[in-house]
């Protein structure tokens, strides 16, 4: 491990400022959780009766009840364990003649034009109409919100070479009040798209915050630090059901996760910038005033300030001289070994992001009368998960192997769901189906929190940087994938949950063969670079 510098030497490993500033910026984790998993709420399944095929024109409705049930196949919606019907097919015959005796009908379906709404909930499903040949555009919707995720992790990378990341926090905040707003009243579908995707991309600018935490803190208390600050992503969404599930409709859900952003705005001024960021650019002024409110806040005294002025300014010189970082292309040249533990690393990281985000959404398929506690029961999974994987760092040099172990026991735990017989009442099924997917789930934030602390741990030392950039955008490029992953419960509501347990034994296996390294504290500024913006933004 190399030695401290004059900022670690000034700050130490951690102190009553440093709590009070990693808190306040672990908020901003809330309403980017808020943003990313709002479509649980947003999104609500139409109860029977909600939707229906509206009548051809010149037909008019006297009994609403009996035209639902002269046009709709009946069927039992297993998932809501309630009977329903096919709103997306009408029968021919009483479509143009409803009155026709059910013994005289043909019973030929044609598909449904134009829909007819009397909802409780103003769902984007309403709003939009995205129902059966458009329900995939649902997961569309989610798709741009992590491109946007993506995109602001590429703007932040341009950002930070002139704006500080404070300055890079602000940006993001701002933003993100009026682009939220404009997403919950986007009059069409396509700007709901484009709006999604730029407020999704303002979250990621706000998360940059988490280089601060990096660069206040040190050793061990830096890794807590890190993982911690997924937990407040975790709180965000415990706390989601509480902000979205009073309202009656899906705009006011965006009003609802937008204004909270107001408050950060106020508490910023307390958030401190990266005191090596502005070394890094020559501004030893603005770095020696963090160093001394840090100073002043956790009563140091034994401290000169021409003493600090000169070593900051040799830091400031040193960093400086730094080369350039590799290109991307530069990061695989090497062994075999070492290009395959690489690319293991790339495809671990993106797979395993990937049966997160689906097993996050994967709630919606456990009933809109549970969504409540569900997504509860997510976050929570979330908490544990992170948590197990700090005990891991912290405490083995075999992370990545019982990370591996413990995901591929948790996916089989997952699969076995398929066996639980019809027999068993549709709550207690719905329990077993819950506790199996949020198994896996908690396992899978396990190896998240894992290779967001220690992914630097892989390369060497002078390519850590540019592979986290890689690692970051490869991730985040797949992961839009991850969406259309919960598509598939129209084959069977346990199809998703398969898909992402067969997904994560396949990451896990990867990454235990390829992937391993024995150091258990990482270096003192190379766990969080301002390239490694957290993926779940």
């Amino acid at each position: 491990m190399r030695k401290s510098d004059a900022v670690e030497d000034f700050l130490g490993s951690f102190g009553k400022w440093q709590f009070r500033s990693t808190l306040l910026i672990y908020l901003v984790k809330i309403p980017s959780a808020w943003f990313m998993a709002c479509l649980i709420f947003t999104a609500k399944s139409p109860m029977p009766g909600e939707i229906f095929c509206s009548p051809p024109i010149g037909i008019e409705l006297n009994d609403t009840n009996f035209w639902i049930n002269s046009i709709h196949k009946e069927s039992f919606n297993r998932i809501e364990n309630e009977e329903s019907y096919d709103y997306c097919y009408v029968y021919q015959d009483a479509y143009l003649n409803y009155s026709v005796r059910e013994d005289e009908a043909t019973r030929e379906s044609i598909p449904c034009v134009k829909f007819q709404h009397q909802t409780v909930y103003a769902s984007i499903i309403n709003q939009y109409e995205l129902l059966c040949s458009r329900e995939a555009l649902v997961a569309l919707s989610q798709s741009f919100h992590l491109l946007g995720v993506l995109i602001g992790g590429i703007i932040a990378f341009y950002m930070l070479k002139k704006c500080s990341p404070r300055e890079t926090m602000l940006v993001g905040m701002i933003s993100q009040i009026p682009l939220g707003l404009a997403t919950g009243y986007a009059p069409n579908y396509i700007l709901h798209l484009i709006f999604r995707c730029s407020v999704a991309a303002t979250c990621s600018l706000m998360c940059i915050g988490i280089m601060i935490v990096s660069d206040i803190t040190a050793g061990k208390y830096r890794i807590i630090s890190i993982c911690l600050f997924e937990q407040f992503w975790s709180i965000g969404v415990i706390l989601l059901p509480a902000v979205s599930s009073w309202w009656k409709s899906w705009t006011t859900v965006y009003i609802a996760i937008s204004i909270p952003t107001f408050s950060l705005i106020i508490l910023y001024y307390w958030i401190p910038d990266s005191p090596r960021w502005l070394l890094k650019h020559n501004r030893v002024a603005d770095a020696k005033k963090v160093l001394l409110d840090a100073a002043n806040f956790n009563g140091k005294t034994d401290y000169n300030e021409d003493e600090l002025d000169k070593e900051l300014s040799l830091l400031a010189e040193e960093m400086q001289k730094h080369p350039s970082e590799p290109t991307l292309l530069s990061i695989w040249k090497g062994t075999l070994t070492f290009k395959i533990r690489l690319f293991a690393a790339h495809i671990g990281w993106s797979i395993y992001l990937m049966t997160y985000f689906a097993l996050l959404l994967h709630v919606r398929a456990m009933g809109r009368k549970y969504l409540e506690i569900n997504t509860i029961i997510a976050g929570t999974s979330e908490i544990i998960g992170t948590f197990i994987g700090l005990i891991l760092i912290l405490h083995t040099t075999q992370k990545w192997l019982w990370t591996s172990l413990l995901n591929i026991l948790a996916s089989i735990i997952s699969i076995s769901a398929i066996f639980v017989p019809d027999t068993i009442a549709p709550t207690e099924r719905m329990m077993i189906y819950m506790a199996t997917a949020m198994t896996a789930k908690m396992t899978v934030s396990t190896s998240l929190s894992i290779f967001i602390t220690s992914m630097s741990e892989i390369v060497p030392k002078e390519k850590r940087k540019t592979c986290n950039y890689s690692g970051v955008t490869c991730s985040r490029t797949l992961v839009m994938i991850a969406p259309f992953i919960g598509f598939f419960v129209i084959y069977g509501q346990l199809v998703p949950q398969v898909i992402t347990s067969v997904m994560n034994i396949f990451a896990s296996l990867l990454v235990a063969i390829c992937i391993q390294t024995s150091r258990t504290l990482p270096h003192k500024t190379e766990i969080v670079t301002p390239e490694n913006l957290l993926l779940k933004a």
